[in-house]
């Protein structure tokens, strides 16, 4: 299976051969799926989190309230290594 992927980073263009078993080439990076906020929105606080440690300050954990478009996190070796 032959995808044809861009770096999230620098934007080259990325041709993957994926085997049958469909593992991602050692040159390839992929990091998943990701949303991204787009168009007309704002920031809404919904609470806050001791998520990282207890001993840190509370973060506040937000939610954007417009569209968002679900995009493939692809890095180039390049890029991944630095």
């Amino acid at each position: 299976m032959k995808l044809i992927r861009n770096c999230i980073i620098c934007g080259k263009r990325l041709n993957i051969n994926l085997a049958k078993d469909r593992k991602v080439p050692r040159h390839f990076y992929y990091f998943g799926k990701m949303k991204l906020p787009v168009g007309k929105g704002r920031w809404k606080k919904v609470g806050k989190s001791t998520v990282l440690s207890p001993a840190i300050d509370k973060i506040t954990v937000a939610k954007w309230t417009g569209k968002e478009k679900e995009i493939e996190y692809w890095e180039c070796n390049r890029c991944a290594k630095d």
